[in-house]
C-alpha cells in the first residue's frame, strides 16, 4: 500500500519484477527440504543437530544456484527479457538473498516438531512487523526501487543468525557431521512433495510473469496489484483443513468414506459462510478497495481485481486435505502438472490477444475447466459419493444468495454523498455486515457457532496447520 503510493509506476513494477524473480524460482530450489524436516527430526532422537547440518547444506547449496545464475550475468538476461533495464541493478542486489533465506526455512519445521509454537509465533510476528517498518521506512526516505529491495536483503541477512540460533538451541546436541546418506533420505522424501509444491506456486505466479515477459513494466504494477487473494482466504481454509485432515484420515482408514465426506462437506460450510458472502462485497465495492489500498494511480488494477475474486467461491475448501487422507498425494502432483500446461498456453494466448486483462481470466477457466473438475472426480472417486454430492452445493447456493441479498442492501452507499473512498466503503461495509449477520443468523441458526468455532481453532497454535501450504 505505501510502495503503490510512494514509487512512480516504473520503480513499482521494478520491484515487485526483482522479487518475482526470486519467488518464481524458490519453489523449484527449495523441492520441500524443510518439510521434509517434520519426517526426520523424530526419527533422529540421537542426532537432531546432525539432521538439521544435513538439510541446511542442501538448502544452502540449492541457493547457490539461483545466487550464480545472478553474479555471472542472470540479472542483465533477466532485464532483457522483461525489457526493464532497471532490473539489472536491482537485481544484483539480490545475489546473496537465496543464501540468508532458504537455510533460515528450517525454523518453523523445527519449533513445530518441538513444540515450541510460541516462541514461534513471537518470531514470525516480531520478524514481520520490523520488516514492514524497514521497508516502509527505508521507502519513504529515499523513494526508490532499490530501497525496499536492499532492506529485504539486509533483514535476511540480520534474521539468518537468529533462525539458526533458535533452530539449534531447540535440538538435543548429539552427533552433528553430515551425512551423505541422510541427504539423499531427505532429497528422495522431500522431490514428490516438492514437486507438488512446485507446480502448484508456478502456477499461481505464471501469469505474472508471462504479464512481465509481455506487457510494460507500468502495465505489469497494474496488474500485480489487481490479481491478488484476500489473504483471508488461506487463513480460513488453511486453519479449517489444518482441524479436519487427522480426522478424515483416521476416518478414511477405518473406511468410514461417509463419515470422512460429512467432514469435508462442514468444512465447505464453514468457510463458505464467510468467504462467499466477501466476494459478493468485494466484487460490488472492488473500485473503493483498490482506491484504498492503492490509490487512485491504480485504478485500473480494479477489473483484474474483480476478475480473480471469481476464483474465491472455489477456494472455501482445501481439496487438497481430502486427497491426502484419501492417500492420493500423486494426484495433486498430476493436477497442478496439468494445471500448469493449461494455465501456461491459455495465458500466453489470451495475454497476447487482449492485454494483461488475459492472464486473469486464463488462471480463472484454469481452475475452472480443469483444476476443479479433477478434484470433484478423484474425491467422489475416493469417497465412493456422486460427482455432485462432493459438496453442499444446496446449501452453498443458499448462502451466497443471503450473501447477495446483504450485498445489494450495501449499495445503498451509492445514493450517499461519500467521495472519500474510506467513508464509502466503511458505510458499505457496516452496512453489509449488519445485513449479513442478522440475515444469517435467521435463515442458518448454526452460524454463530460455526464462527466460534472457527476462530476457536484459528487462535489456538496447532503443529497441522504447516499442511495447508501442501
Amino acid at each position: 500500500m505505501v510502495l503503490a503510493r510512494v514509487l512512480t509506476k516504473s520503480d513499482y513494477a521494478t520491484y515487485r519484477q526483482t522479487m518475482l524473480a526470486y519467488q518464481f524460482a524458490e519453489p523449484l530450489l527449495t523441492l520441500a527440504l524443510p518439510m521434509a524436516l517434520y519426517y526426520f527430526l523424530p526419527l533422529s532422537s540421537n542426532r537432531e543437530r546432525g539432521v538439521l547440518l544435513d538439510n541446511i547444506a542442501l538448502l544452502t547449496l540449492l541457493a547457490s544456484v539461483f545466487t550464480l545464475f545472478l553474479f555471472f550475468g542472470g540479472n542483465n538476461l533477466l532485464a532483457l527479457r522483461f525489457d526493464n533495464p532497471a532490473l539489472s541493478s536491482s537485481l544484483r542486489w539480490l545475489i546473496p538473498y537465496p543464501l540468508f533465506v532458504m537455510p533460515a526455512s528450517i525454523v518453523s519445521a523445527v519449533m513445530v516438531v518441538k513444540g515450541r509454537t510460541t516462541l514461534l509465533s513471537v518470531y514470525n510476528v516480531t520478524s514481520r512487523l520490523l520488516l514492514g517498518v524497514l521497508v516502509i521506512g527505508s521507502s519513504l526516505v529515499w523513494r526508490n526501487h532499490l530501497a525496499p529491495v536492499i532492506s529485504q536483503v539486509v533483514w535476511a541477512g540480520v534474521m539468518l543468525p537468529i533462525a539458526l540460533t533458535m533452530a539449534f538451541s531447540s535440538v538435543s546436541k548429539g552427533a552433528s557431521g553430515l551425512r551423505l546418506t541422510m541427504m539423499l533420505s531427505m532429497i528422495k522424501y522431500s522431490v514428490p512433495l516438492g514437486l507438488s509444491t512446485m507446480l502448484g506456486t508456478v502456477t499461481l505466479q505464471l501469469d505474472k510473469m508471462i504479464v512481465s515477459l509481455l506487457c510494460s513494466p507500468e502495465e505489469f504494477a497494474v496488474y500485480a496489484n489487481g490479481a491478488v487473494e484476500i489473504p483471508l482466504v488461506g487463513v480460513i481454509t488453511g486453519s479449517i483443513a489444518a482441524v479436519i485432515l487427522a480426522d478424515m484420515t483416521v476416518a478414511c482408514r477405518n473406511g468410514s468414506y461417509t463419515e470422512a465426506l460429512e467432514l469435508f462437506r462442514k468444512a465447505a460450510i464453514r468457510s463458505g459462510m464467510i468467504l462467499l458472502p466477501i466476494s459478493v462485497f468485494l466484487f460490488l465495492h472492488a473500485r473503493d478497495f483498490i482506491l484504498i489500498l492503492f490509490s487512485a494511480k491504480y485504478s485500473g488494477s480494479v477489473l483484474p481485481f474483480r476478475i480473480f475474486l471469481f476464483i474465491l467461491p472455489v477456494r472455501i475448501v482445501f481439496f487438497g486435505s481430502a486427497l491426502m487422507a484419501l492417500g492420493m498425494t500423486s494426484s495433486i502432483m498430476w493436477r497442478s502438472a496439468g494445471s500448469l500446461v493449461l494455465n501456461s498456453v491459455l495465458c500466453y494466448l489470451f495475454v497476447t490477444w487482449f492485454g494483461y486483462i488475459g492472464a486473469a481470466v486464463a488462471l480463472v477457466l484454469t481452475i475452472y475447466l480443469w483444476s476443479v473438475p479433477y478434484n470433484l472426480r478423484l474425491i467422489a472417486m475416493g469417497f465412493t459419493c456422486r460427482y455432485t454430492s462432493v459438496l453442499p452445493v444446496r446449501q452453498l447456493l443458499s448462502i451466497f444468495l443471503v450473501g447477495l441479498v446483504a450485498g445489494l442492501l450495501s449499495c445503498i452507499r451509492f445514493l450517499l454523498p461519500l467521495d472519500w473512498p474510506i467513508a464509502s466503503f466503511g458505510v458499505a461495509l457496516l452496512v453489509f455486515g449488519s445485513a449479513y449477520v442478522m440475515i444469517a443468523t435467521y435463515v442458518f441458526p448454526e452460524w454463530m457457532s460455526y464462527g466460534k468455532a472457527l476462530l476457536k481453532h484459528h487462535l489456538r497454535p496447532r503443529a497441522g496447520a504447516v499442511t495447508s501450504r501442501a
